[in-house]
């Protein structure tokens, strides 16, 4: 497991967008759950509309569907220009979505794991690891 301090010198820039997928969830209930991740390096968004998560879905294979708790790795300076770019890796929370590929289904200590080895894959300049 990456330490807080490997994970404060991975070159990363995160996008964490909101949206309403459950009862309550709304521009209030996102803006007080940025709190959750104060990192500098986030970026955090609010898509009342679900926009994102739509074009997200339908870039992995499911059209007509919304992606949401889903962790999506990208190259350094890729731009998301009229569609979103593949991903170089990621992984979701979806469960039983039929759309969301199972292997890449997370949860717990599971999708810690998941995420950190997705962030070592796709990092130019991969963290440390604990033995090294």
């Amino acid at each position: 497991m990456l330490s807080s301090e490997e994970a404060k010198r991975c070159d990363v820039i995160v996008s964490i967008v909101w949206t309403p997928m459950l009862p309550g969830d709304s521009a209030g209930t996102a803006r007080v759950a940025t709190a959750l991740i104060p990192d500098a390096r986030a970026r955090h968004y609010f898509d009342p509309e679900r926009r994102a998560g739509r074009a997200i879905a339908g870039r992995l294979g499911g059209a007509g569907k919304i992606a949401w708790d889903i962790y999506l790795f990208f190259a350094p300076g890729v731009a998301w220009e009229d569609e979103p770019p593949l991903p170089l890796g990621w992984a979701h929370q979806l469960g039983d979505a039929a759309w969301a590929d199972p292997a890449r289904c997370h949860r717990g200590e599971d999708l810690v794991a998941a995420l950190e080895d997705l962030l070592r894959r796709c990092s130019p300049s991969p963290p440390p690891n604990e033995s090294g």
